[in-house]
């Protein structure tokens, strides 16, 4: 199982990094299971809510990185 962290994450969301983001497309779709922690999600709104970025709270609730099957 891979644990994703909030890096991976942001470059996934905000593709600001072309290099970075093939990168983080590579380690989301491979077949292995990942896990997200509390913490990296609240790092991740953070950092999207940011000057940055600047994400709306609206935009950020509305994001579905991936579908669970269970």
């Amino acid at each position: 199982m891979i644990g994703l962290d909030t890096n991976i994450l942001v470059r996934y969301l905000t593709r600001d990094d072309e290099q970075q983001w093939q990168q983080a497309v590579t380690v989301i779709q491979q077949s292995q299971p990942c896990f997200i922690t509390n913490i990296v999600l609240c790092e991740l709104v953070w950092v999207l809510r940011g000057a940055n970025y600047g994400f709306r709270k609206d935009e950020i609730i509305s994001v579905h990185c991936c579908s669970s099957s269970l």
